[in-house]
Parts: structure tokens; C-alpha cells; sequence
């Protein structure tokens, strides 16, 4: 019986340390824009993996890298994702990147948030505050474009 508990308890520990280590892996996740005269290290694998169709130059998610955001930005902010490639995933990279865009609009709620609150204590003014809603509600309507692309993906309509 504590034989049987120990390993159970082991097991558990290594699940969860390999869950944990996923997590932090749609960290390191991002978006490239192949059209970009100058991509960032990580995009370059990405864009010379990537024909666009048509002339058209799309957004393409980076599994394996930070894409072209900089440090400490919401990846949502910065480029339209309406017409993102999600390229050929494994089932895995689908739910990671599922994670990474509920991360990112979580984020984009606690941004606004937090500016909404420092414009009623009057640490902001009003035109930050609307920079700020402006940050927010193209987060946002990235987020959809994102999760209706990872739904179409996966075969669930997403209209």
C-alpha cells in the first residue's frame, strides 16, 4: 500500500511538472509577418516555410519562437490577424496556441482594466485611458480571428 502511494504520488509530480513545462512553452509562441523587410531571428524559419497565396502576405504563427513582438507587448497589439496562417500544427502546438490566445486576452482585460481604475483615481488622463481602449479592442478583435482560425482548424464551426 505506501509502495503503490509513493509511486502514485511520483507520478503525479512528473505529470505535473510536465504539464507545467508545456504551459511555459505557449510562452514562447508568437505571430511573424513575412512581409516584414527585416524578420525577426525566429520568423525566419517560419516565413521561408510559408507561401502566401497570391501576393498576399499573412500573418503566420511562430511555434517555436517569441515571433516579432518585442518584450513585455501583448502579442495581440501590432498586426491584424484576420487573415493568420496557422501552418500545419500538431495537435499539441493547436492547444498550445489555444492557451497562448486565451493568455494574451487575459491580459489585454487586466491592462484595461488596471487603466480604468488609475483614470478614476486620476493617475491617467483621459487620452491615455483611450490609447489604452485602443490597445484593448484591437487585443480583442485579434482574439477572435485567432480563435475562429484555431476553431476551423479543429472542424468546430465557429459561426
Amino acid at each position: 500500500m505506501g509502495r503503490s502511494l509513493a509511486l502514485g504520488t511520483a507520478f503525479l509530480v512528473v505529470v505535473g511538472l510536465g504539464l507545467a513545462t508545456m504551459a511555459d512553452r505557449s510562452e514562447a509562441m508568437g505571430f511573424c509577418n513575412c512581409c516584414d523587410s527585416q524578420p525577426a531571428q525566429s520568423c525566419s524559419k517560419v516565413c521561408a516555410s510559408n507561401d502566401p497565396e497570391g501576393g498576399m502576405c499573412s500573418v503566420v504563427v511562430d511555434y517555436d519562437g517569441a515571433g516579432s513582438a518585442s518584450a513585455g507587448t501583448n502579442r495581440l497589439n501590432g498586426m491584424s490577424l484576420k487573415d493568420m496562417t496557422l501552418g500545419d500544427p500538431s495537435p499539441w502546438q493547436l492547444e498550445l496556441f489555444r492557451r497562448f490566445m486565451e493568455k494574451a486576452r487575459r491580459h489585454a482585460v487586466a491592462s484595461y482594466k488596471k487603466a480604468m481604475r488609475q483614470l478614476k483615481t486620476h493617475q491617467i488622463t483621459k487620452t491615455d485611458f483611450d490609447s489604452a481602449d485602443a490597445l484593448y479592442r484591437e487585443a480583442l478583435v485579434n482574439y477572435y480571428h485567432g480563435i475562429r482560425a484555431y476553431l476551423d482548424r479543429v472542424g468546430t464551426k465557429s459561426d
